[in-house]
């Protein structure tokens, strides 16, 4: 890689780590090719983006960023998995992908452009419920009393047919 690709591919780093608020330091040593790619389509699928990194052209596109604070992690194969929308959605993605794969190691990350992350951090991110099932949570939550409420104020007149129904089905067995 000559000086210009280097420039390049700093700006690049640069634009997308000010761009994303999550960030993931992933080893992948060991992993095949065919892992690999089947990695990168799984985090694809979270709308979060994937990219092996060389360490020292990482560490200058991280400085002076919100992430700097990542730049200790980047030793040995390193990969950044990215977003900058839900880090629930691309944690959880790794982490299926690991279950298989133990030779993906998530190292450290960063949440919210500010919240740095351990392994066991990660881990305990990666089992929250995502924001689609928290809105689903809190949805039912917030439907449940009004349907109930409109459950019970049926329940008057449901009851009155009722008792007129077994009141005209009496008249008319007296009447027949």
């Amino acid at each position: 890689m000559n000086r210009e690709e280097k420039a390049t591919e700093v700006a690049y780093l640069q634009e997308q780590f000010k761009s994303a608020s999550n960030a993931f330091l992933v080893g992948f040593s060991g992993l095949s090719v065919e892992q690999a790619d089947t990695l990168r389509r799984k985090v694809r699928e979270s709308s979060s983006s994937f990219r092996v990194v060389k360490n020292r052209l990482a560490k200058r596109a991280l400085s002076g960023s919100p992430m700097e604070s990542l730049a200790d992690g980047f030793t040995t194969s390193t990969a950044v998995a990215y977003n900058d929308n839900d880090p629930v959605v691309l944690a959880k993605a790794l982490a299926d992908f690991a279950k298989d794969n133990p030779a993906l190691v998530v190292r450290s990350g960063i949440i919210d452009g500010k919240d740095v992350l351990d392994a066991e951090g990660f881990e305990k991110l990666s089992k929250l419920p995502s924001m689609p099932e928290m809105r689903a949570q809190l949805l039912s939550l917030i439907s449940t009393p009004a349907t109930q409420l409109v459950r019970l104020l049926g329940t008057p007149g449901t009851e009155l047919a009722r008792v007129l129904d077994a009141r005209q089905s009496k008249l008319a067995e007296d009447a027949g």
